[in-house]
Order: C-alpha cells, then structure tokens, then sequence
C-alpha cells in the first residue's frame, strides 16, 4: 500500500510491535520476549516476471523465550486481492533464503478480506500434486467488531476506526469511543499518543467522506485522503515546524469539538486558536473524550 497510509500503519507496526503480535497471532506472541524487536533493512525484491522492485513494509528480528530467533514479516494492504497470498509467499521465502532464519508472515488489510484474525494458506500445485502450502496470519479491518475491540488495548482501540460498528451508530459516536479508550490509556508517551490519534483522526474522516458518495474506488481514497501527520507536516513547511505542529493539532481538535457537539460558536473557535503551546491543545484533547459539554472545557 503506497502513500502516507502506508507509513502511518508502517510507524503504527514500528512503535506498538507487541500490540499488533498480540493482535493478529496471540499464541505466537506470548512465546516471544514482549521487549526485542529490532526493525530490519527491507531489501527491494525482483518481482518476476515483470521486472518490477517490490519492498515488503515491515520486517522484525525478534527472540522467542527459549533462546530462538525469528522474521517477523507485516505486510499492509489498503484491499485484499486474491494475487496477495502468492507474493507474500515469495517475500517469505526470499527473507528466510537471505536470513536463514524461520520467517512468520503477518497481513493487515484495511480493507476484505478475512474478517479479524484468521490463518490463510497459499498452496502451490503442479501435475496435480501439492508441492507446498504456505501459512500466513491475516487480519481484515472493516469485518472485524469495533465494539469487541474496543476494550482491547490502545492499538485495537485506534483500529477500531476503521472496523465494522453496529448499524446506526453515528460518526461522531465512533469518534467518542475510540478517542475516550485513548485519553484512558496509560503507559503511552506523547509520540505513541499521537500516532493512534492520527489514525483515528484519519480513518473516521474517510468513513465520513465516504458516506457522503465521495469515495468510490481506491484511487480516489489515494487521491482525496491526507493523513492528519500529512496535513501536520505540510503545515509545518510552510510556516514553520513549531507553529505548524499547533496549527495541526488545532485544527485536528477543532474537528473532534465538532463531531462530539454538533456545532461551535465563534467564541470556541477563537479560544482553541488562542492556544499558544501544545501542552494546552494535548491537554484539552485528553479532556474532550470524557467531557459532557463545551463548559466542562472551559471553552463556553
């Protein structure tokens, strides 16, 4: 998956390793040490016949408790396809060649397939006969409960942004119940805290746009969506990174105050653009997921 989804859920995988582990494969994670995970160079690979470079996301050299190494391979796709499970079969095989190690392949889809976590397989026949069967873990978003996940830590409460919720259940709602699991979190510092914010702040903007008929294929999901880091970082560039960073969280928290009151007086708006550090706009957006009114905020 190319673009700054890409390297949102690439920085996601990279901060809360165990979290996704636990996710995906609980089994496989509880015979890991919980604290060494070291990111590996990802290699552009050949992908025959075609010539083309391919670069898998992410890959994590880790130790299980007795004493073994593994690959720990995450694979990020915007949509399940059915050629997926075969060139996930070849960057396995071509990690453990150049490794020598027994590599487990993991893959998120933001999009189909599998719903929550399942074991998918990919077999090779030739003549009739099974030559192999290769067995990976795979993850679908959007079919997976939001409620059950929720109460899952951080990392599956962030995800829940993008899963299946019970009919009827409105944007604002879905963005009240991610954000509160955030602000209640703990053992998170400000980095982590703000990448799972970015990725609820991302993906409930997309479920937004797409109920109103504005996206309707992947292209135009690449082509109208912009991260909430992206639009920090832009930001940043043009007026400088310190002021950019606060532009961004401002406008970011703007749209949180507005999805969980409906509407904001001017004299709102003009209170969040008074804030002058990001130590106020973090604080006022632990407090939003909990508060009940705009006067609890101090904003009234």
């Amino acid at each position: 998956m190319a673009g700054g989804h890409d390297q949102l859920f690439k920085d996601l995988i990279a901060a809360f390793p165990g979290d996704f582990l636990r996710l995906l494969a609980p089994a496989i994670a509880k015979r890991l040490e919980a604290r060494h995970y070291d990111a590996q160079p990802t290699e552009a690979f050949l992908d025959h016949p075609r010539g083309a470079a391919r670069r898998p996301d992410i890959v994590l050299r880790a130790a299980a408790r007795d004493g073994t190494e593994v690959l720990l391979h995450f694979e990020v796709e915007l949509r399940f396809r059915s050629r997926l499970p075969a060139r996930l079969w070849t960057y396995n095989r071509l990690l453990h060649l150049r490794s020598g190690l027994p590599v487990h392949t993991f893959l998120l889809c933001l999009r189909g397939g599998p719903p929550a976590a399942s074991v998918g397989a990919h077999r090779e026949v030739s003549l009739g006969e099974e030559i192999c069967r290769f067995r990976y873990r795979s993850f679908g978003l959007s079919g997976a409960s939001a409620e059950r996940h929720l109460t899952r830590g951080a990392v599956a409460a962030a995800l829940a942004a993008l899963m299946r919720w019970p009919r009827g259940t409105t944007l604002a709602e879905r963005q009240l119940a991610c954000l509160r699991r955030l602000s209640h979190a703990r053992g998170l510092n400000g980095a982590q805290r703000f990448l799972l914010f970015n990725c609820v702040g991302t993906y409930l903007q997309l479920t937004e746009a797409t109920a109103l008929g504005m996206v309707r294929d992947d292209r135009e999901v690449r082509k109208l969506m912009m991260t909430w880091e992206e639009k920090v970082e832009a930001r940043a560039r043009k007026e400088g990174v310190k002021e950019g960073i606060r532009e961004g969280m401002k406008e970011l928290l703007l749209r949180q105050l507005k999805a969980r009151f409906r509407s904001l007086p001017a004299k709102v708006r003009q209170r969040v653009g008074a804030m002058s550090t990001t130590e106020e706009l973090t604080d006022l957006g632990e407090r939003l997921a909990t508060a009940r009114s705009l006067a609890e905020l101090g904003l009234h």
